[in-house]
């Protein structure tokens, strides 16, 4: 039996009482194992990155859910109709209406702007929604991105960019289908609208041809912004470094928005078609969505 043990003991290798030296990884191995891990990492960010995206779009979704359950309180208090897109200040100090009227077709709802925007839009208090909602973060998109170029050329009272954000210079990232459309020069509806001037505001439900189509609610992407000689498309989700453009063929990522429908769905649709396609009519209806009521409906 003794004579097996130092037979086993032999074969093991070295001699006693002499350590065996740890093995390492040679350089090889070690830029072999990095690779590895750069394939890995390099496969897995992009579903990451599509996981986040998808995660703001549904943040979107459910705040627009939530500004269209306040749409519909507000239109039962008031014979069943919408807001109308101009709406009177509030004397902060008497908390009464004043003769000063301002746009809400961009501040539904929302926080109060930025002092240097308020010549332009409402106080908070003033809001069509201020008490269905109060203000919170259900008005801001998780990607909003801003306005930039146009407002500055365009905005007498207001001449300043809308950025990092709408939601941190006036308070509310979704704008409201009411009020004139905007289009390219040369270009418009190919049919005639039967109000142009209010669009949604003030009408009733029964006055919208198809509820589950017509947009109440969206973020810039879906649509151009303009005013005279000067116009501009936006991004905001799945959108790379470059936001704004000039010309919508121009641009390399989609134009991505959340919607809200009169009937009170939400959904998420792609713009870039009806955008790119033909850019001087970028408000036709589609199987998907309609921007207006035509004068033969």
């Amino acid at each position: 039996m003794k004579s097996f043990g130092c037979k086993a003991a032999a074969v093991g290798g070295g001699s006693p009482g002499r350590p065996r030296p740890a093995r390492a990884f040679t350089l090889i191995e070690l830029l072999v194992v990095i690779a590895i891990i750069g394939i890995l990492a390099s496969l897995l960010l992009p579903a990451l990155g599509r996981s986040k995206e998808q995660a703001h779009k549904v943040t979107c979704l459910n705040n627009l859910r939530q500004i269209g359950i306040s749409i519909k309180l507000y239109a039962d208090d008031r014979q069943d109709k919408f807001p109308a897109k101009d709406v009177s200040e509030i004397d902060p100090t008497t908390g009464q209406r004043t003769p000063v009227t301002k746009s809400a077709q961009w501040v539904l709802g929302g926080r109060d702007p930025l002092p240097k925007f308020l010549p332009c839009f409402p106080s908070a208090r003033a809001r069509p929604l201020y008490q269905y909602m109060q203000p919170s973060e259900v008005y801001r998109c998780p990607k909003d991105r801003g306005l930039a170029d146009m407002l500055v050329t365009c905005w007498i009272d207001c001449p300043f960019p809308l950025k990092p954000s709408n939601w941190e210079t006036i308070g509310c990232s979704y704008h409201y289908n009411a009020g004139d459309l905007c289009w390219p020069q040369g270009g418009g509806t190919r049919l005639p609208q039967a109000d142009g001037a209010l669009g949604l505001a003030l009408k009733p439900e029964s006055w919208v041809p198809n509820p589950s189509l017509y947009i109440l609610m969206h973020e810039p992407p879906a649509r151009p912004y303009c005013c005279p000689n000067d116009i501009r498309w936006y991004q905001w989700h799945e959108a790379r470094a470059r936001t704004e453009f000039a010309d919508p063929r121009l641009a390399q990522s989609k134009f991505i928005s959340p919607i809200l429908f009169v009937d009170g769905h939400t959904a998420t649709h792609d713009f870039t078609k009806s955008l790119c396609t033909d850019p001087l009519f970028p408000f036709e209806s589609t199987k998907d969505w309609i921007w207006y009521k035509s004068a033969t409906e």
